[in-house]
């Protein structure tokens, strides 16, 4: 697999040098820069990297000469301090004034690192300088590890031996085969182990299996999630729903009843609305109002422009049929008289809507069901829904979403399930400052061992007292259950006591579902309990999935970036399925605006061989460039662009082009991509099914 690098340049603007502003500098760290003009009052424009700033300098300088500098502090005007005596030539007497701030000892490797660091303009302190210099001496000089280290610094990630693994791991790593190995090894097993057998289930999802493994995989699921399924058909389609009991007799359904099931699942996940914070609720009250206007007679144009309004009623209308937002659309037109048919059809189409709706935990367990159900026949599923359905199903049950999707949820106060709203019970016994350092420690996918400390402070000093008193009885479980670990407490262990005293507690009134763990924690948990399966396999996938989610962080506020990988092997591929979305995020939102992205696929095809795919997407006018090497792929597009632009179409999108370009001219695509301006207007998340 190609590194990071290879793979995000084809988007990422930023590729050649890093843009260094006022806002990316802080205390401490040292760059090099021209000094173009000389000002008043020891003031001077200087060339950092491609942004000029002025600051104010500590030293006289001389004009059009370069320097090594330190920034002292920012603010209104930036503080810099001349590091070189003398002006710069070149990067090499850069490198060795660099190592020797740094009192390191100049040898090869961290002089050649060093002044990669220069060229690119990544800026860096003291303590990261020697950070750097240590994991340099561990890993060695090569260029992917001169790559990664500098991308880490460019990130600001931690400089720590975990962080690199984990990256290392993401880079280098097949998910296929590391969840191939690992399965082969827990099949192994005869003694019967829950945590491993849930382990199987999930990481069978994933790969490939024979039919006869498949059917076995598919009757203990349905065995162990028996109730929540049978609640959940009995909703959804309830005239199917006895095909539950012949699963778990280890009975074969026929193609025809398999086949309707599948299609019926299907229709209803189409048809889940991506609801943000408050949204549901927004809904559910507009249909109680609806309803009620309805019966009055009383719907005026005011309440219909109203609607419109609503940030749910998009989303509203990309899920139901055409028929249907037809018929809303012909309601929602200013009327002088009231059609009261007309209203009720379509409060009767949005109740049908909202009673679809499905929880985040259902869907994934519906999701769970259909490709379980596929593994045992893979024409039941078009390529296309089984690879929506995998890759959905993989960023909600692997993990890397773990800490981020609990961090959001104590940011926004919506706390659905055990742990966050345990975790916001907590709070209430925090200082402001100590609750917004917990806040950050939970976000992030890998803490330094300091902020694990600070954690760890942090919650031996909560007052218990100002917690409510509902709670207390739990949150004192939790930190006597800290005290009895005798061991240096870090977020994963948190966590986990968290979820153990949870599950045990009378106090609790959470359902068991709500304490499933991700695939990445149980992955944890079976490395912690499971010495004999503590080998190589499992810890590469645990680092794998940590180092994915690594490299989702950003810096950037404005603009969004998620990069991952789905493994391959479900679908016959030799090598994972990466891909990458980027683009400014709509206005008063953190997601990503559909109108102005851009999209990465890279591909390693049985017949295509490796293949690079980008979307580039401005005011929903679609560009497709598709990088292969092959001779006849021109012929393919070509056959494929009209479909391609009709399906588009039907979402609102128009395609502009579709070319061919060799892998070699994937820098030059960089270029292009380079020129995409990006104007944020207010519009909901992207919608993966382009």
């Amino acid at each position: 697999m190609g590194n990071i690098h290879s793979f995000s340049n084809v988007l990422r603007s930023g590729n050649t040098r890093m843009n260094v502003t006022q806002n990316t500098l802080k205390p401490g760290q040292m760059l090099t820069g021209k000094v173009l003009e000389l000002y008043p009052n020891q003031r001077a424009a200087i060339q950092l990297g491609g942004s000029q700033v002025v600051a104010q300098l500590e030293t006289a300088l001389a004009s059009k000469q370069n320097y090594l500098f330190q920034v002292t502090s920012i603010g209104d005007v930036i503080r810099l301090k001349k590091i070189s005596d003398a002006p710069l030539s070149n990067n090499r007497s850069v490198s060795d004034q660099l190592i020797k701030q740094l009192g390191l000892n100049n040898n090869r490797q961290l002089k050649t690192f060093i002044q990669h660091l220069v060229s690119e303009n990544i800026p860096f302190t003291y303590k990261e300088g020697q950070a750097l210099a240590k994991l340099l001496e561990q890993f060695g000089g090569n260029s992917p590890n001169r790559k990664l280290l500098a991308m880490m610094t460019k990130q600001n990630l931690p400089l720590t031996e975990q962080v690199f693994r984990s990256l290392q791991a993401f880079q280098s790593s097949q998910l296929s085969t590391l969840i191939n190995q690992l399965q082969q090894q827990i099949a192994q097993i005869t003694q019967s182990n829950p945590l491993l057998s849930q382990l199987q289930q999930q990481l069978s999802l994933f790969g490939s299996s024979s039919p006869s493994h498949a059917q076995s995989m598919l009757q203990q699921f349905v065995s162990k999630n028996q109730p929540l399924l049978e609640q959940v058909m009995a909703k959804v389609i309830p005239e199917q729903s006895s095909f539950l009991q012949q699963l778990i007799k280890g009975n074969s359904l026929s193609n025809n009843q398999t086949q309707e099931i599948i299609q019926q699942l299907n229709k209803i996940l189409e048809q889940q609305l991506p609801f943000r914070d408050g949204e549901r609720q927004a809904f559910q009250s507009f249909l109680q109002r609806f309803g009620q206007l309805t019966e009055q007679g009383a719907v005026t144009n005011t309440f219909k422009a109203a609607v419109q309004q609503q940030p749910f009623f998009q989303k509203i209308m990309q899920v139901i049929a055409k028929q249907d937002q037809q018929l809303v659309q012909q309601w929602l037109q200013p009327s002088t008289q009231t059609n009261v048919s007309q209203e009720r059809q379509v409060l009767s189409i949005l109740q049908q809507l909202n009673g679809q709706q499905l929880s985040q935990l259902d869907q994934n367990l519906v999701r769970s069901l259909m490709l379980q159900m596929d593994a045992t026949n893979p024409s039941l599923l078009s390529v296309k829904d089984q690879f929506y359905h995998t890759m959905k199903h993989f960023l909600q049950i692997s993990g890397i979403q773990d800490e981020s999707q609990l961090a959001q949820q104590i940011r926004t106060n919506t706390m659905t399930n055990s742990i966050s709203h345990f975790l916001q019970s907590t709070m209430t016994g925090m200082t402001q400052q100590d609750r917004q350092l917990i806040q950050q420690w939970i976000g992030q996918a890998q803490p330094t061992v300091a902020q694990n400390q600070q954690a760890a402070e942090i919650l031996q000093r909560i007052n218990v007292q100002q917690i409510p008193q509902s709670e207390q009885s739990v949150v004192r479980q939790v930190l006597l259950s800290l005290e009895a670990s005798y061991q240096a407490i870090n977020k994963e262990q948190f966590l986990q006591i968290v979820r153990q005293v949870l599950h045990q507690s009378e106090h609790s009134s959470i359902q068991t579902r709500e304490l499933e763990y991700s695939l990445k924690q149980n992955l944890i948990l079976a490395n912690q309990q499971n010495p004999d399966l503590s080998n190589n396999q499992m810890q590469r996938l645990i680092q794998s999935l940590t180092g994915m989610q690594i490299n989702m962080l950003q810096d950037e506020q404005v603009i969004s970036q998620q990069s991952f990988q789905i493994p391959g092997e479900r679908f016959g591929l030799a090598k994972d399925i990466r891909m990458q979305f980027e683009g400014k995020n709509g206005q008063n939102s953190d997601e990503i605006d559909p109108e102005f992205c851009r999209v990465l696929f890279h591909l390693h095809l049985h017949t295509l061989g490796e293949t690079m795919i980008t979307m580039s997407i401005q005011k929903r006018i679609v560009h497709i460039s598709v990088y292969n090497d092959q001779q006849d792929i021109k012929s393919l597009i070509d056959a494929f662009t009209p479909t391609l632009k009709e399906k588009l179409s039907d979402l609102n999108y128009q395609l502009s082009s579709v070319t061919q370009k060799s892998l070699s001219d994937k820098e030059q695509g960089t270029t292009n991509a380079n020129q995409t301006v990006y104007k944020p207007i207010k519009r909901e998340g992207i919608d993966l099914r382009i």
